[in-house]
């Protein structure tokens, strides 16, 4: 008999950006900061370029994504982290966890 075993798909963010995109969005908006709407504004715009830069970096370099896709990855990553609130608790972050298969077991 032929067997075929499929091999498992990769997760759609490598571990790393999954990680990234929840430890930024947690500093920049899970401490709750009280420093008014102007630094709400500045941790938002800080949150999109620090997990864009991180995200396309490991898409690129670990995930193998070229570098249109890894844009894509990148922008939706930083998109989540840059939301003013914190995503960890919420659909947003369980998404992201399960995208980047941080809650599956390593193989």
């Amino acid at each position: 008999m032929n067997e075929h075993k499929l091999e498992p798909r990769p997760p759609f963010f490598q571990r790393v950006s999954g990680a990234a995109i929840l430890a930024v969005d947690w500093m920049c908006f899970g401490l709750e900061w009280q420093l008014g709407p102007v630094s709400m504004a500045v941790m938002s715009v800080t949150a999109f370029v620090v997990t864009y830069a991180i995200v396309w970096k490991a898409q690129t370099r670990l995930g193998g994504d070229d570098a249109n896709r890894a844009h894509g990855k990148a922008f939706l990553g930083a998109l989540a982290a840059a939301v003013p609130f914190p995503i960890t608790g919420t659909l947003v972050g369980g998404a992201i966890l399960a995208l980047s298969g941080l809650n599956l077991p390593r193989r």
